[in-house]
């Protein structure tokens, strides 16, 4: 999911007069579940709205992954999570959030470029012991004409991360 733009309280876009608010864009169509979590940085606000509201005095701090986020909309299936076409990274690794208060950082968790699962026959031609039929969705990369396997989960994906820095989109602006 992309990191978006945050707004101005969890629910804000759920609140139909707001709806075409920029912080409101909605590739996954989750806010017609009544999710607020439209994207990273929304997510984190609901988060500490649920965490706060849960656990008294906590006020949570979070850091955003953002090693894969840097494209929005690139699913089909927004559920699709594996090897996903077309995405890209997103901001480089900084503590400069949009709110200190709750997003400690942006940081590249996952390695751009390590394989998230393999595609059911592994680059070498062998099958996939550890093979998972979400690495086969329709937005997964190896499951397309010309596209090579996917190699085992964590794995370097040699044509995933050419792919990443390819769409890459590093910076706030």
């Amino acid at each position: 999911q992309s990191l978006g733009m945050m707004c101005p309280k969890y629910d804000w876009c759920l609140d139909r007069p707001h709806r075409n608010a920029s912080c409101c864009l909605d590739p996954c169509n989750l806010l017609n579940q009544w999710n607020p979590s439209n994207n990273e940085a929304n997510y984190a606000l609901h988060l500490k709205k649920a965490m706060g509201e849960g656990i008294t005095g906590f006020l949570p701090h979070v850091i955003i992954d953002t090693g894969r986020n840097g494209v929005a909309g690139m699913r089909e299936d927004c559920s699709n999570w594996c090897n996903i076409r077309g995405a890209g990274v997103g901001l480089k690794p900084t503590t400069e959030t949009v709110d200190p208060r709750l997003i400690d950082a942006y940081f590249w968790l996952k390695t751009p470029g390590e394989s998230d699962g393999c595609s059911e026959t592994l680059p070498d031609g062998t099958k996939c012991p550890r093979f998972d039929s979400d690495c086969a969705s329709v937005d997964s990369l190896g499951t397309r004409t010309g596209e090579p396997p996917a190699p085992e989960a964590g794995d370097w994906f040699d044509f995933q991360v050419k792919m990443l820095a390819e769409n890459a989109n590093m910076s706030q602006a």
